[in-house]
């Protein structure tokens, strides 16, 4: 029997020349959650999202998301009262918050399985954005997590953080949390990555940051390393991602690229598939990230054949397998090493990035979209959901917003 799921999306942006600075918006939001709803569907989820419609455009990229999350909370209430689902899934427990979708459904009578990511927290310390955005929101976030049947998480460190540092306010309350915590990944768009290979070759070796302009990522750490390296190195370096004179690192990027006009290549927000195809073509990818709770620019990148140098923190052990050459301690000094080492050595730079590409199948669509459907069929009740038609009073009101 096909179960019916309601689905609630994140924010996205199908132009990224609109200013979004968020990767929820314009990458992994994008392609992880659309690889996350084809796979469900293939798997015979009946599929439903909220009825929003057009929120038109104010020019202002938070207003216009603030009245995207209002008409979402509205479809999300016409789902509950006109097509009762089965489950609801959530791609993003900051985005359209679970604990108002219970509440929805607690003053509707119905009892529905809830489902949903957490994409980085509060309750992660290095999560330098979530307390820059969202200051004292700490305890909205934890609500969150709570409100949820299973909680969805990127990779095993997150587990950890989560454990720890929400252990650290109440002990049983974290152990509540982490008996319904369960880590699946994210799944790569390898097909649209696939699609976008082009077999170009460039002609010298090409060295991207495709991280955002965020404190956490610490793209001033990079460019002042790519300073010292590219005038003694024929390389060339692509920045991906738009940085503007008041983002973390603007000023930093942009005085690189003014010094090497000629070697740096600046992105501003590429489209996705001008993006993938970028990657295909270089050779390396670094990271300055200070907080990596999985790294979706990482993987994508080590799918695409580059060959990766990485911070020993966070996440990053973990997708690399604890890959001795990939891995520096944080610092300038152990990053410009690996950096030229990697330029000296291209055959040995050519073989790491083929074993990290062997590393990425974990993160194929049907591995890990295979994990959320056992979540969901767990989640479940084998003779449908135990829920009942709330009983309205169509003299007093218009259920349908």
């Amino acid at each position: 029997m096909s179960r019916r799921l309601l689905y609630l999306d994140g924010y996205t942006v199908a132009d990224p020349k609109t200013g979004v600075p968020s990767s929820d918006a314009i990458g992994y939001g994008v392609t992880a959650s659309s690889a996350i709803r084809d796979g469900l569907a293939a798997l015979g989820f009946d599929l439903r999202l909220p009825r929003v419609d057009s929120c038109g455009s104010s020019g202002s990229q938070p207003a216009d998301r603030l009245v995207w999350l209002l008409a979402n909370y509205r479809g999300v209430l016409a789902a509950l009262i006109e097509d009762r689902p089965d489950v609801i899934f959530s791609f993003h427990a900051f985005s359209t918050f679970p604990l108002e979708i219970r509440r929805m459904a607690l003053d509707l009578g119905l009892s529905i399985p809830l489902v949903g990511y957490t994409h980085g927290s509060h309750w992660d310390p290095t999560d330098a954005s979530r307390f820059e955005n969202y200051p004292g929101m700490e305890m909205v976030d934890l609500a969150n997590l709570h409100v949820l049947d299973r909680v969805l998480l990127v990779s095993d460190y997150m587990r950890s953080t989560l454990l720890t540092n929400i252990g650290a306010l109440n002990t049983t309350l974290a152990r509540q949390l982490d008996a319904k915590t369960v880590v699946v990944g994210l799944p790569l768009d390898v097909t649209r990555i696939d699609r976008c290979r082009t077999g170009s070759v460039l002609p010298r070796p090409t060295v991207v940051f495709n991280h955002s302009p965020v404190s956490s990522k610490n793209p001033a750490l990079f460019a002042q390393v790519m300073a010292r390296v590219l005038p003694r190195y024929d390389a060339a370096v692509l920045i991906t991602r738009n940085f503007l004179p008041h983002h973390a690192g603007g000023t930093a990027i942009a005085e690189l690229a003014d010094r090497f006009p000629e070697q740096v290549v600046l992105g501003r927000d590429m489209p996705l598939d001008d993006y993938y195809a970028a990657l295909w073509a270089a050779d390396l990818q670094v990271s300055t990230a200070t907080h990596e709770s999985l790294g979706v620019s990482t993987l994508e990148a080590m799918y695409t054949g580059n060959c990766c140098i990485l911070p020993r923190l966070g996440s990053y052990p973990e997708i690399c397998h604890d890959h001795p050459d990939v891995l520096y301690d944080y610092g300038a000094g152990p990053l410009e090493e690996r950096l030229r080492y990697f330029l000296d050595n291209p055959e040995r730079r050519r073989a790491v990035a083929a074993e990290l590409r062997a590393m990425t199948a974990a993160h194929h669509p049907a591995a890990v979209v295979g994990k959320i459907a056992a979540v969901l069929a767990d989640v479940l009740p084998a003779d449908g959901p135990a829920t009942r038609r709330p009983q309205l009073d169509e003299r007093r009101c218009d259920p349908t917003p």
